[in-house]
């Protein structure tokens, strides 16, 4: 959701709760990306590479407006896109979930047989520096929501649970922790730097 004529751009990180955001705010934005699933969850990278000079040109330079997103725990992510898989119209799918245990996910998740895509590739250059300006975790939405709020002038909006994934018991024991913690070091450093 671009809101560059008030001063930020938000980049909607998947699993991190752009949904509901988006749901609150978009009658706002100025440009909104609701589909493809490429464009609305675009990569800072791909942001600063093609949105930010197409912005420049109609008058909104990079300089003039901030970029933020939401960072969710990789953890709490990994489980998220685990229960959001098992969803009985994924059923058939090459990524449905619904026959694995969270272990068997995380296996594969780690082997790289689950492709997800991470916080550290969302939000960092090629250089692996983080090139977002203001990131907010996701447990905090509140302080987002009314970070976002005051740019635009408006009340903070009751935030309501949108894109809920089946409820499903994500148990984790320890060894698992342990291995999705290390598989996902980049992303826990980059979780730790949100506000």
């Amino acid at each position: 959701m671009c809101f560059a004529d008030r001063g930020f751009v938000f980049l909607s990180m998947p699993k991190a709760g752009s949904t509901v955001l988006q749901k609150h705010f978009a009658r706002h934005a100025m440009i909104l990306f609701r589909q493809p699933p490429g464009m609305k969850h675009m990569s800072a990278v791909t942001f600063e590479a093609t949105m930010a000079p197409w912005l420049a040109r109609y008058g909104h330079p990079r300089e003039s407006y901030e970029t933020m997103c939401l960072v969710r725990h990789p953890l709490d992510r990994a489980v998220s896109w685990w229960k959001y898989r098992s969803r009985p119209e994924a059923e058939g799918q090459p990524n449905y979930t619904g026959d694995l245990s969270f272990a068997e996910f995380a296996d594969r998740l780690i082997s790289g047989e689950v492709p997800l895509g991470t916080s550290g590739n969302f939000v960092t250059d090629a250089e692996g520096t983080v090139i977002v300006d203001r990131m907010f975790r996701y447990e905090h939405l509140d302080a987002a929501t009314a970070w976002m709020s005051e740019r635009l002038g408006i009340a903070p909006p009751a935030l309501e649970p949108t894109n809920v994934s089946p409820a499903r018991e994500g148990e984790m024991d320890d060894a698992t922790r342990a291995r999705l913690e290390e598989h996902f070091a980049r992303d826990l450093a980059i979780y730790r730097q949100a506000s």
